[in-house]
């Protein structure tokens, strides 16, 4: 029986050749989009999958109060906070601390090179999370002082491996950037997995770290810690949670131990990856309404190939109401026949499919290259999420989406009555109709709502791009400082020596050094105070020097810009800063004319405010912008030299600039970039989504067009004679045109009156995330609008001239 349904199937494909087409069509890139969009969004929500605690594992996240105002949230806090919880709490098995050593340049005889990860971790990070180690031994890797473990990628760049012998170089010493004590590797680990939100090529003892800075073994007020925790498994977060109120109000007093109120509370890990956007966060970020906006679209664009199936399927109804009758009267029961039509179903998705997986072994590359990551058809498949097999995953929503696609069809097909198909009296349910149009209605809605949050992305991301930012950064060339030279008392006149050699050239500017980079958080300051004022404010602080503000053209609306007689060797006789408009008016200075030479207290000291600057978008426009101060200190291991060029000889320039920097930091490591792609590097997901978004939009419509093609195929066939007697009483072509395509048009304006309001509820919605936005216009809706029906009435066309040029002979002969 079932080789019969076969074979009946594959007869009627080869009968209906144009309708299986089209329907094998769309449903394979329909398959191969969603397949395409669910690598991406899956390989996003795997990360961290690979730890065996996962589920039990916790950030601790520190919100921080000036009275009731918010002023830094996100994971850093205080040295002694997850130890203390350990000690405090029996539902946590164990705590780890770690700390971002930032870059470190390893020293193996006259070898350098540069590591631009790492932690400073205890030996609980390797009891809490799952790296692969390949050398070393296991429960001693980063107990004692000055140790370290080395990535793979690392100590194949340092030593001449052989073999995969990393055993060999376990015990070795090497030296860390300006040390003199040397470093002994303990261990080597596999390099991190893609999927890890911890991302690092070396881990250092948490002892080293404590030598230097001993308030990194247990401190209350000294702020620079990332906590992890691990639960017994089957803690209840929340009461947890519930209890770090006490914890605050027995260790921090309110706001006397640090001048501010602390609150904790626990971010799961599987968390971490796609909801961080916090202050001073080192981890590898995604952004989680992204992903599940585009597994959304996914599971549109699959529900429209179905769609698609159905609409053709039923508006065929009439065709094979005979083939129906027939095998009635021979025997067949409605359950053969629900069969039958059930195997065609089959047979048409199971084509499709494996057209579909063709397609994205074919295209796989070049979706890599948009995504910029390196996905497979196999990684995907072999995968897990929550716990269960993504072939698994995948397999039932296909079978599922075959089973019901095939279900109506196959009931509204069998179950017609011979008695009524055979004597040519079969007439089409009005309700099966509805549905149709129903459907078509769905799909035109998806369509214009995906073409508006294309455009939406497109207009926001080229007005972040294009708005005036405060300052200019075209042209700005960055060197990382000179790590491996120590600041002394020459340093300040040696710096000054060397941006006055730099500017010899014709084709450099203007330099300046600063500690940060624009795009990067910067560092706050707390309990900022005006002269004679009780109560403290938090400022984001900026280290630069006298050519800074130069650098960058940005202005100063009062007072004047850093001399270079600002800067001191010794720290504590710096005394004049810099703010800018916004730290004015938070400080309560009145006016940037009135704020010069006015006091303000912070780190427990006065300092002297000599200037002002214009207000400026340090960050994208995803943020407010920030109040901060200008601070004139200089740090060799973390300045970045700017360095302004003229647009002309780049590649010369930027030789001459490495000559000059070898000439003066010997044995340092020369690296640079350029401002503008740094900071364009804040969009970069927001692009990326708006690419992939733009994409599957077009192959949305390309699904909904196909079935409009064959439903308006059906229509034409339907109305034949229909056309021919309106043909013969004098209709023209043009006539005929505005009568079959009016229904169609009816339903695309129907789609699009119900996708205005879900158009301006998700433009609201997204835009909200950004504190500076474009202002939505007509435009938002008149253009997808008028993007579907144009693409509907030239779809639709090519069925509408062909009845229309039809020789009315013909017609009123057919059937």
């Amino acid at each position: 029986m079932v080789k019969n349904y076969l074979k009946i199937a594959f007869r009627s494909l080869r009968k209906n050749k144009l309708f299986s087409l089209i329907n094998i069509l769309g449903l394979s890139v329909g398959i191969t989009a969603a397949v395409f969009i669910l690598q991406y969004s899956f390989y996003e929500l795997s990360f961290d999958s690979f730890h065996t605690n996962r589920a039990d594992i916790y950030r601790v996240m520190n919100n921080r109060y000036e009275g009731d105002r918010l002023i830094q949230s996100g994971q850093i806090t205080y040295s002694a906070v997850g130890p203390q919880m350990e000690a405090d709490y029996p539902e946590i098995i164990r705590s780890t601390t770690v700390n971002n050593t930032g870059e470190i340049i390893l020293r193996l005889d006259d070898k350098l090179i540069e590591a631009q990860r790492g932690f400073y971790v205890h030996q609980s990070f390797f009891e809490m999370f799952d790296f692969e180690l390949i050398a070393g031994d296991a429960s001693n890797l980063v107990a004692d002082l000055n140790a370290i473990v080395l990535t793979e990628s690392i100590a194949r760049r340092l030593f001449e491996i052989k073999d995969d012998d990393f055993k060999s170089i376990v015990g070795e010493l090497i030296l860390l950037d300006r040390e003199t004590n040397p470093t002994k590797i303990t261990g080597v680990i596999k390099d991190v997995p893609e999927n890890s939100h911890l991302d690092f090529e070396v881990l250092v003892s948490r002892a080293t770290l404590i030598q230097a800075w001993p308030q990194a073994r247990s401190s209350w007020n000294s702020s620079d810690f990332f906590h992890y925790v691990q639960l017994v498994p089957g803690t209840d977060q929340k009461q947890l949670e519930a209890k770090f109120e006490d914890f605050s109000n027995t260790y921090f007093k309110g706001d006397e131990v640090t001048g501010t109120f602390e609150k904790f509370h626990l971010q799961p890990l599987d968390e971490v990856h796609l909801y961080s956007d916090y202050e001073y966060d080192f981890a590898v970020k995604g952004d989680g309404r992204m992903v599940w906006a585009l597994i959304t679209v996914a599971s549109f664009i699959l529900l429209m190939a179905w769609i698609n199936y159905i609409n053709l399927t039923t508006s065929r109804a009439l065709e094979r109401a005979k083939e129906v009758g027939i095998r009635k009267v021979v025997g067949a029961e409605r359950g053969q026949l629900i069969r039958q039509f059930m195997t065609e179903t089959v047979v048409i998705n199971l084509i499709a499919i494996v057209i579909s997986f063709t397609l994205i072994q074919i295209f796989q590359a070049r979706f890599n290259s948009l995504v910029e990551m390196d996905l497979s058809l196999l990684n995907f498949i072999q995968s897990v999420y929550a716990g269960i097999p993504v072939a698994l995953i995948l397999g039932l929503v296909l079978l599922i989406g075959i089973a019901l696609s095939g279900a109506y069809p196959a009931l509204v097909l069998s179950s017609y009555k011979p008695s009524q198909t055979l004597k040519g009296k079969f007439e089409r349910s009005s309700g099966g109709n509805l549905l149709r149009k129903g459907l078509v209605v769905f799909q035109f809605c998806i369509s214009t709502l995906l073409i508006a949050g294309t455009l939406l992305v497109y207009k926001q991301v080229e007005f972040m791009r294009n708005q005036d930012l405060g300052f200019e950064m075209e042209q700005v060339m960055v060197v990382n400082g000179p790590m491996l030279t120590s600041f002394d008392t020459t340093f300040i006149e040696r710096i000054a020596t060397f941006k006055s050699e730099l500017k010899k050239n014709p084709n450099i500017q203007e330099v300046g050094t600063s500690a940060n980079l624009f795009g990067d958080r910067l560092p706050r300051t707390f309990n900022v105070r005006p002269e004679g004022g009780t109560e403290g404010y938090m400022l984001n602080r900026i280290h630069a020097d006298y050519g800074f503000a130069k650098t960058y053209d940005i202005e100063m609306v009062a007072g004047r810009d850093f001399l270079q007689t600002d800067h001191k060797t010794q720290g504590s006789l710096v005394k004049n800063v810099l703010l800018n408009g916004k730290a004015v008016e938070l400080l309560g200075l009145g006016s940037p004319e009135s704020a010069i030479n006015k006091k303000i207290n912070f780190w427990g000291r006065d300092w002297f405010v000599v200037g002002v600057t214009e207000d400026f978008h340090n960050r994208s426009l995803r943020q407010t912008i920030e109040p901060i101060v200008f601070v004139p200190f200089y740090n060799p291991s973390y300045d970045y030299y700017n360095i302004k060029l003229s647009s002309q000889n780049i590649r010369e320039s930027v030789a001459a600039i490495e000559q000059v920097f070898n000439d003066f930091y010997p044995g340092n490591i020369f690296e640079f970039s350029f401002m503008d792609e740094q900071f364009d590097q804040q969009y970069k997901s927001d692009e990326l989504f708006g690419k992939v978004f733009n994409l599957f939009s077009i192959l949305t419509i390309i699904i909904s067009c196909l079935g409009l093609f064959g439903l308006a195929g059906y229509t034409a066939i339907q109305r034949t004679k229909e056309i021919g007697i309106r043909k013969v009483l004098g209709a023209s072509v043009t006539d005929i045109l505005r009568l079959i395509s009016t229904d169609f048009v009816k339903l695309v304006i129907v789609a699009s009156l119900v996708s205005l309001p879900l158009v301006y509820l998700g433009a609201k919605e997204w835009l909200a995330n950004y504190a500076f936005q474009i202002t939505p216009g007509v435009w938002l809706y008149a253009i997808p609008i008028g993007g579907v029906l144009l693409v509907a009435l030239i779809t639709i066309s090519f069925h509408i001239f062909k009845s229309a040029n039809r020789n009315p002979i013909e017609s009123l002969r057919y059937e």
